[in-house]
């Protein structure tokens, strides 16, 4: 006989932070949400609030200050987010997911000293850059190119509709360093947006995801030095396919669409049973 029994529950640490980020999101950003779509402007202040929440490092380590969960937890931070504004859940993920975790997954003991804890608390944005005008999930197609000198790389090119790329001090780029290589002539690097010859476009104004700020970067002859390599020359490509976090995290933004409808859906179903009542 068949006595086992499926348990859905998230457990405890889980579902306190579902809690946690429900109440803060209906609270403070769906009131808002309205103005952030007419504004079409991230509100910048929500960064250090997050980051007193614990939300922008909810994978990393406490040592870097994050909170040491799992992806689980990442993606039901995602999804009560976006409960309450699209634009605000995407470039939370795009920070916390696309740079944050990429940081603590593929950095250097140093590097993730150097960048993490100023990620996780807010105090910087932080921005992933792949796609390109002719290149965008075809990683192989991008056309950055980053030249190695004596003990540095020169980046010259341009990324293109870059999520928080207009405020991001930090920002993943990815550029070619062997273009003969394929995938593996692709490397990541660590950008500070104060690096000489850096610089990015106004933020666009957008059909949808108004408030989710998106620029173009421009690299003019950008110096990178070696200690800014992210993981190891060659293997840029590999680090999203790599990560159990990017199927993860696509799957929760169709899972937030499939979830909203099914709410508007009862909404409105509902307004009708009422209305014949």
């Amino acid at each position: 006989m068949f006595n086992a029994t499926l348990r859905f529950d998230l457990g405890d640490d889980t579902n306190a932070l579902r809690d946690l980020v429900h109440d803060w999101a209906q609270t403070r950003v769906r009131p808002m949400a309205q103005q952030i779509d007419a504004d079409n402007l991230f509100p910048a202040e929500l960064w250090s609030e997050m980051g007193a929440l614990g939300l922008l490092g909810v994978t990393v380590p406490a040592e870097f200050g994050g909170a040491g969960m799992s992806y689980l937890a990442h993606t039901v931070a995602v999804e009560e987010i976006a409960r309450a504004s699209a634009s605000v859940a995407l470039s939370y993920g795009a920070h916390s997911n696309l740079c944050v975790n990429q940081i603590n997954l593929n950095g250097s003991p140093a590097q993730k000293q150097a960048f993490l804890p100023k990620l996780v608390s807010g105090d910087h944005v932080g921005a992933l850059a792949m796609s390109e005008a002719g290149a965008g999930s075809d990683v192989v197609s991008i056309s950055l190119r980053a030249d190695k000198r004596n003990d540095h790389y020169r980046l010259n090119g341009n990324k293109y509709w870059i999520t928080n790329g207009p405020g991001a001090q930090t920002l993943i780029v990815y550029a070619k360093t062997d273009p003969d290589a394929g995938a593996k002539g692709i490397t990541a690097f660590l950008i500070d947006k104060d690096m000489a010859g850096f610089s990015t476009s106004p933020h666009f104004d957008k059909l949808g995801m108004h408030g989710s700020n998106t620029a173009e970067l421009i690299f003019d002859d950008v110096a990178v030095p070696f200690d800014n390599v992210l993981g190891a020359e060659g293997r840029g490509a590999g680090f999203l396919a790599d990560a159990p976090v990017a199927r993860i995290f696509r799957d929760a933004k169709l899972m937030e669409i499939g979830a909203g409808t099914s709410e508007i859906r009862r909404m409105l179903i509902g307004r009708e049973m009422m209305g014949a009542m």
